[in-house]
């Protein structure tokens, strides 16, 4: 895949230049007094603040400003001194001052260079269609399922009228939704199987064998509250209802899946964005149905697990300029599950499954709770001056091959139920086809680190294709620049190569990069048949999800569970149209498992199956069912208490 990175005449270019240094001088100064004001204006009162995201965004344009201004100053003084004792003959003085002048003007016009630059946009003839790049990764290759409902959402809801998201969310809906999505990336019906289908993946890639999850093994869940950081009063959500972060229905659902289909105990799963606050919003959801998970955030708050620094630096930038700590659960977990948002941003373009992991890392000295590291803004898009930024280094590289981060992750899931634009991700509804004026309502599901990322950047092209320039953030240029490198050593900057850990071992390909050939369409070359990049699989809520085998085994048993409550023995009455293979396990509420049934043939019609659970603790249980007819497998849970 080639960019095409458009040519224009000498005189052209000229005038163009000239044009952009003066409108990068009035932005500049415009910006820089705005910054300065607005920076005092809330940092005197309450200064805390300065660790605010949005403080250190104005931090260095207000810096910047400054320094201009006392460059300024400082030359016109010098210059000054330089008349005066040149007048008076004290050639030595005034060459001083002289020299002063020059160096003044000089850091005055480097700080207005640094601080204001003209963001260079790209157009949509600049992406190549159907041309992969890299290796396909996942159990299925370079798969990408995108699962749309639009009955998740309530096209009601108006965020700039002060509505909060997620209460015109369906978690039903949202529910269904990644069920149907998990079971279509892997193309097997049964909760429990496809997930165990991922794991053997895994670990099988990780060098761990041909196993599934493991009791006591760890998860760690990384979301994306970034608006937390402004619109939290302790633990309660108190402004910035028209920002979205994670979809809290998405996050049960998650969590649903993994304690009651996996069986993982709750308390060896972390949930979080390292760094940020998980407020009561959060909380309240998920806290009240898997309360002993452990919720992670900078704080520790009401309940909350304060996230714990790694005891050294383990994340080192690959150009040799900045190395972090990570957190220690990161490190203490065995899998990594990435969900991040659908957003654009104002700094690198687009904020997905890589740059999720903004939040992964923390800066030496930055207080609890706040932005976990600003320096690494300069590895961004809108950074790279006026060259449009082709194949710098990029550090959204690095975190998506370090083995902690993008090396231990299970799976991606991008949470497109609501899109944001900009880093604060104001909620907006979207006007392209199929969502034609409303919310998005989608799940993105992958393996392929890349792909994932891939199609969603098409997503947003598509839907800020046709918007003013001041939002087409995902039209930076530079913005794939992190997915051409991840794919392909060769397309690494020149004199980087990238090796997070700092061990020697340099990264291979991660996945695979494309665009589809068109956004009616929306077909990749494994679609098309054409080369082995991505394959987009998109289902929506009339699509059915079982193969055609399933079909004829949708209706093949009934299963009943009796007495509900229980005392000393549990009695389940399965009805079987065809002889069948069948399996079960009980899990608690904690999702551990206390009771497994292996395996074993039954006949057609009427079976009772028995277990004596007096030795079991009374509470709240459910039972997990597989029946095998054939080679297809279908599935029932069923909730039952024991009492006593």
């Amino acid at each position: 895949m080639d960019k095409k990175i458009p040519g224009n005449s000498s005189n052209k270019a000229g005038n163009t230049v000239k044009m952009k240094n003066l409108f990068s001088r009035i932005t500049f100064l415009f910006i820089g007094i705005i910054s300065t004001i607005w920076f005092l204006i809330r940092v005197i009162p309450k200064p805390s603040r300065a660790t605010y995201p949005c403080m250190k965004a104005a931090a260095p344009f207000m810096s910047g400003f400054v320094v201009y201004l006392l460059a300024i100053t400082g030359s016109a003084f010098a210059y000054q001194k330089f008349k005066k004792k040149l007048s008076g003959a004290k050639y030595f003085a005034a060459f001083s001052f002289l020299i002063v002048a020059f160096v003044m003007l000089i850091i005055a016009n480097t700080s207005n260079r640094n601080e204001a630059r003209a963001i260079e946009l790209v157009t949509s003839d600049y992406f190549v269609a159907n041309e992969p790049i890299g290796e396909a990764k996942g159990l299925k290759p370079g798969r990408v399922v995108w699962m749309w409902d639009d009955n998740a959402t309530d096209e009601s809801c108006d965020p700039s009228a002060g509505d909060w998201w997620a209460e015109f969310t369906d978690a039903g809906v949202v529910d269904d939704m990644l069920k149907k999505a998990i079971i279509k990336y892997t193309d097997i019906s049964s909760l429990p199987l496809a997930w165990d289908a991922l794991f053997k993946y895994f670990n099988n890639e990780h060098g761990k064998g041909n196993v599934g999850y493991q009791t006591g093994e760890k998860i760690y869940i990384k979301i994306n509250v970034t608006n937390s950081c402004c619109s939290v009063s302790g633990t309660k959500k108190v402004n910035d209802f028209n920002r979205m972060d994670s979809t809290p229905e998405v996050l049960l659902a998650l969590l649903r899946q993994l304690v009651e289909y996996v069986g993982v105990p709750q308390e060896n799963i972390y949930l979080g964005d390292p760094f940020r606050t998980f407020h009561d919003l959060y909380w309240d959801m998920l806290h009240g149905e898997y309360p002993n998970v452990t919720y992670c955030d900078g704080n520790g708050r009401n309940g909350r697990h304060q996230t714990v620094p790694s005891s050294s630096h383990e994340m080192f930038f690959s150009d040799g300029r900045l190395e972090y700590r990570i957190p220690q659960e990161y490190i203490d977990s065995d899998y990594f599950i990435n969900v991040p948002c659908l957003k654009t941003h104002d700094s690198g373009g687009m904020t997905l499954g890589a740059k999720n992991h903004q939040g992964s890392i923390l800066q030496d000295g930055a207080g609890s709770g706040s932005q976990s590291a600003y320096d690494m803004h300069y590895a961004l898009p809108d950074h790279d001056g006026s060259d449009g930024g082709h194949y710098r280094y990029r550090h959204l590289v690095d975190y998506l091959g370090h083995e902690q981060l993008g090396g231990k992750t299970l799976l991606t899931i991008i949470d497109g139920i609501w899109a944001g634009r900009s880093w604060e991700g104001f909620v907006e509804k979207w006007n392209m086809a199929p969502f034609n004026g409303d919310y998005p309502s989608s799940i993105f599901v992958s393996q392929d680190l890349l792909a994932i990322d891939a199609v969603c950047y098409d997503f947003l092209l598509e839907e800020y294709k046709n918007k003013p320039n001041k939002t087409k953030y995902a039209y930076m240029a530079g913005t794939d620049d992190y997915l051409f490198q991840a794919a392909d050593p060769a397309n690494w900057a020149p004199g980087v190569e990238y090796d997070p850990e700092g061990d020697g071992t340099l990264l291979k390909s991660l996945g695979v990069y494309e665009h589809w050939n068109n956004a009616t369409e929306k077909k990749y070359t494994r679609n098309l048949g054409t080369g082995n990049g991505i394959e987009l699989i998109a289902i929506s809520k009339n699509d059915p999800v079982a193969s055609p085998d399933l079909e004829t085994y949708r209706n093949a048993f009934e299963v009943s569970l009796f007495p509900n409550p229980a005392s000393t023995e549990l009695s389940l009455m399965l009805n079987l149209n065809e002889p069948s293979l069948v399996s079960a396990r009980v899990c608690n509420s904690l999702g551990q498992k206390v009771l497994q049934i292996k395996e074993r043939a039954l006949g057609s019609g009427k079976n009772l199956l028995k277990w004596d659970v007096a030795s079991i603790e009374p509470g709240f249980y459910i039972i997990n069912i597989d029946v095998n007819i054939n080679g297809n497998i279908r599935s029932s849970s069923l909730k039952f208490y024991i009492e006593r």
